[in-house]
């Protein structure tokens, strides 16, 4: 089992399609809604928003023919993270990919600001997890890895499972237990 699920978030990205790598993440992306437990969701859609400049054009909208939670996936972008400022944010994000967004005080606000609304945060670069977000999808040597910082998805009623856990390099942060 554990062999199954590692096979089907590990994958070589070849240097010949630059868009195979985006093809990889949102495939993460689409099977974080297997791997992760969200409260009791009561929007009519499961939201994957995408925050800042959308690296996966039209790669991702193919999810949006595919279900989470008994629910159709809708994808929703959004240029600015003001779009995130309401305080009812309409729609709810399930999931929001953080793209582009790298210093440690934005990150830590956009993930402080939907913890609440148990939002799973994703973003893409090395230093993402390290800086606060919950999840990082990082390209080394080719392959996505997955960093999972517990520290910032606790305070959530999100809950991820050990078989995710596994094949994660869990992320701690200097002065956190």
């Amino acid at each position: 089992m554990l062999l199954c699920l590692g096979l089907l978030f590990s994958t070589v990205i070849v240097a010949d399609d630059d868009n195979i790598e985006y093809k990889v993440k949102a495939g993460y992306l689409y099977n974080f809604t297997k791997f992760v437990s969200w409260p009791e969701v009561n929007s009519a859609t499961f939201n994957l928003c995408i925050l800042g400049n959308d690296p996966f054009g039209d790669t991702i909208n193919a999810i949006e023919k595919k279900t989470a939670l008994s629910r159709s996936i809708r994808i929703v972008r959004f240029k600015t993270a003001k779009a995130l400022s309401g305080v009812d944010l309409k729609p709810a994000c399930h999931i929001l990919y953080v793209s582009g967004i790298t210093s440690q005080s934005d990150v830590e606000k956009i993930t402080t600001k939907l913890k609440k609304a148990n939002t799973l945060v994703v973003g893409e670069n090395e230093s993402f997890a390290q800086n606060g977000g919950m999840i990082g999808l990082v390209n080394r040597n080719g392959k996505i890895k997955l960093q999972i910082n517990l520290q910032s998805v606790n305070g959530t009623h999100l809950k991820i499972s050990a078989k995710l856990l596994e094949i994660a390099e869990l992320i701690k942060v200097a002065g956190h237990d």
